[in-house]
C-alpha cells in the first residue's frame, strides 16, 4: 500500500471511506479505485453525505466504532469488478490540477484581502510613508491573471 509493490496482475484496490453516523454505526462509502496504471488519486470527502453508505467488503469486520473515528479501507479486487463499481458522486476526482486550483484560491484570497482595506478618497488620511493602489488596478490585475491562467495554466513559466 506504499506504492513500492504493485498490485498482482489483474487486480486493483477499491478505496472506501467510513465515518460513523449519528448512532455510531459505520457508514462506508466507495470513493474510487487505484490500480497499477493509476497508482494514486485524490478524492474529495468534504461533500460526502453522512449516513448514506454503499455495499462494501468491510461489514463482517469486528472494528470498534466510535462516533469520532474516520477509517479508510482498501479492498483488493479483480479489475473487472472495479470497473462495475460506482463511487459516490461527491467524491469525484478533481479535473482541475492542484496547481491551477491553488493559484485560483490564492488569487481569490489576495483580492479579498486587498479589498478589505479599501477606503474612499474622503476616508483617506494623508501619510507620506504609505503608497495607495487604486482598487480598480488590483481588480484589473486579478481579471487579467485569471484570464491568462484559464488560457494557459503554465503562462507564468514563459
Amino acid at each position: 500500500m506504499l506504492g513500492t509493490i504493485p498490485f498482482p496482475e489483474g487486480m486493483g484496490g477499491s478505496v472506501y471511506f467510513c465515518y460513523p453516523d449519528q448512532n455510531g454505526m459505520a457508514v462506508w462509502q466507495l470513493l474510487g479505485f487505484v490500480t497499477n496504471e493509476k497508482p494514486s488519486a485524490i478524492f474529495k470527502i468534504s461533500g460526502l453525505k453522512s449516513g448514506k453508505g454503499s455495499q462494501h467488503p468491510f461489514g463482517a469486520m469486528n472494528l470498534p466504532q466510535t462516533p469520532t473515528v474516520a477509517q479508510i479501507g482498501i479492498s483488493v479486487e479483480l479489475l473487472e469488478n472495479l470497473a462495475q463499481q460506482t463511487p459516490v458522486a461527491s467524491a469525484a476526482v478533481s479535473s482541475v490540477d492542484s496547481f491551477t486550483e491553488f493559484t485560483q484560491k490564492m488569487l481569490d484570497n489576495f483580492y479579498n484581502f486587498a479589498s478589505s482595506f479599501a477606503v474612499t478618497q474622503a476616508q483617506m488620511t494623508p501619510n507620506p510613508s504609505e503608497a495607495f493602489i487604486p482598487a480598480n488596478v488590483v481588480l484589473k490585475w486579478y481579471e487579467n491573471f485569471q484570464r491568462r491562467l484559464t488560457q494557459n495554466p503554465l503562462f507564468w513559466k514563459t
